[in-house]
């Protein structure tokens, strides 16, 4: 996320999360017969939330009743300290195969390098298959000043926004390299959004134009769809053949507006940004399933922790989108 930080407050289990309606994307070119079923977790922030470990065995749970063939941390997961290694651990009791996406706040304390160590990643981009599909995991982690692309490292991400969200030239010449020689269906996992003209990646443009000439070479939308985290917004647009989804935190979204009515005081102590969080009641995630040459979204719907933000004032369209406790389906043929 950018220029969010700290959160939020112990509170009790909220009302059962109502599953939303399933939603298809529609893919061309390409007659898939094995099906498959991933499912993703966006900004847990354990360290700046109190109750983060019941928001991430919620998704565990439900991993273990839907069974997905793998699942995957869009970023913000938590830090590399030794008191969060048991979060760590839960993440790594599904039985199948668990992924991880760099997050910007992961560097709050610590250089990428522990981070990809600590998280047990390969790289801190790199990609996979799974059955019939490519998968592509990218980090937007880097500042560019004087010519150089930087890593986040220790908080160094807090400077002027225009020096943020890159990705470094070695990274895309290799994505390029990557999807290029596969002939599988592409998806493509970043923190940042590669699609969103407010606080998406700073090039992304270079991304896009890559991915759409391989699309046009390959005959058939070969990368049709990219799933991020980082704004704790829920989005779906359409690009030039290619859908961008946006998933909502697990937890919470940050607002300018102060309020100080939510929670007990010793929160308030405890947590000082508190004031200006508004939480989720319950834990949000997701889950992917292609079929049939169909991608399908199932979400889940929740409400704010009372008072709702635009009770006290916040705008809806704060971050260019209305902020709302949802992850939705979204229906697309094509």
């Amino acid at each position: 996320m950018h220029n969010r930080r700290k959160f939020v407050q112990q509170l009790s289990m909220g009302a059962a999360a109502m599953m939303l309606p399933f939603t298809s994307v529609a893919l061309t070119g390409q007659s898939v017969a094995r099906s498959l079923k991933f499912g993703m977790v966006a900004d847990p922030h354990r360290d700046l939330i109190p109750d983060a470990d019941r928001r991430l065995d919620a998704f565990m749970e439900q991993a273990d009743l839907e069974k997905p063939d793998f699942i995957i941390n869009l970023g913000d997961f938590c830090f590399g300290k030794e008191k969060n290694k048991s979060f760590l651990q839960r993440f790594r009791q599904f039985t199948g195969p668990g992924y991880h996406v760099l997050g910007n706040h992961d560097m709050d304390m610590n250089t990428k390098a522990e981070m990809v160590g600590f998280l047990g990643m390969s790289n801190r981009y790199y990609s996979f298959d799974c059955k019939d599909y490519h998968f592509v995991v990218l980090d937007a982690n880097h500042l560019y000043q004087d010519g150089k692309f930087i890593d986040y490292q220790h908080g160094n991400f807090y400077v002027d926004d225009a020096f943020r969200e890159f990705i470094d030239d070695q990274q895309i010449e290799w994505f390029k390299a990557d999807i290029a020689a596969t002939g599988k269906p592409v998806i493509v996992f970043s923190h940042q959004s590669l699609s969103h003209y407010l606080y998406g990646v700073k090039n992304r443009l270079a991304l896009q134009l890559i991915m759409e000439e391989e699309n046009r070479k390959a005959g058939f939308k070969k990368v049709f769809a990219c799933f991020n985290g980082h704004d704790h917004i829920d989005l779906h647009r359409e690009m030039n053949g290619i859908n961008y989804f946006e998933i909502n935190s697990l937890s919470y979204q940050w607002f300018g507006v102060k309020n100080l009515d939510r929670y007990e005081k010793k929160l308030y102590e405890e947590y000082k940004s508190l004031p200006n969080i508004a939480m989720y009641k319950d834990p949000l995630y997701a889950f992917v399933t292609i079929s049939n040459s169909t991608l399908t979204v199932k979400g889940v719907r929740s409400t704010w922790v009372p008072p709702s933000p635009y009770d006290t004032g916040v705008p809806k369209d704060i971050y260019g989108n209305e902020c709302t406790p949802v992850i939705s389906d979204y229906s697309i043929k094509r």
